[in-house]
């Protein structure tokens, strides 16, 4: 059984190859839900998503830690919401020398969402939708999660995804139709 420092070094590597796999699709999820007026704040809802799956990390299944992140991430979108834009956020957590390095690629969230953001038009587009369509059309179409893991993580029935779906392609194909 490894001691406790190799056991919290384990926990902290594990932590940041999990972040370079998610990161990107994170932040894009993160955007996808505030829409293109909340962009200012996405690193601060970001910022608290991974400082929510610090603390919770021993308690996440690692087989479903993808969706279970995911919907983590939506919940801060969600809180952010509710709370309004005020609010300001917990710092990150550090270990007993003060340092953020377990969680310092946090910090890099932003330069990697203005590096890897698609495109403004995309946002645009993507921002003309409700975001209940928006979600779930970016879950489905740029994560690729079945209809099964969206309902999960919307916590609604399939029925429901299907119906967000047809009406975010349809709206959307309309607006692109538009644009023309």
């Amino acid at each position: 059984m490894p001691t406790g420092r190799a056991r919290d070094d384990a926990r902290a590597t594990a932590f940041e190859c999990f972040h370079q796999q998610i990161r990107t699709d994170a932040a894009r999820y993160a955007a996808t839900i505030l829409g293109p007026r909340q962009f200012d704040v996405l690193d601060d809802v970001l910022q608290e998503a991974w400082s929510r799956a610090w603390r919770a990390w021993d308690d996440s299944d690692p087989e479903r830690r993808a969706g279970w992140f995911l919907r983590i991430v939506r919940n801060c979108c969600i809180d952010h919401h509710r709370r309004g834009a005020n609010e300001t956020t917990v710092p990150l957590p550090t270990d007993k020398s003060g340092s953020t390095d377990a969680v310092a690629a946090a910090d890099e969230i932003e330069d990697a969402v203005i590096a890897r953001v698609d495109s403004d038009r995309t946002f645009a587009l993507l921002g003309n939708l409700s975001a209940p369509l928006r979600e779930a059309l970016w879950l489905r179409e740029v994560l690729d999660l079945t209809y099964a893991e969206i309902a999960a993580m919307q916590a609604v029935p399939i029925g429901t995804v299907m119906s967000r779906l047809h009406a975010a392609r349809r709206k959307a194909a309309h607006m692109l139709w538009r644009q023309q």
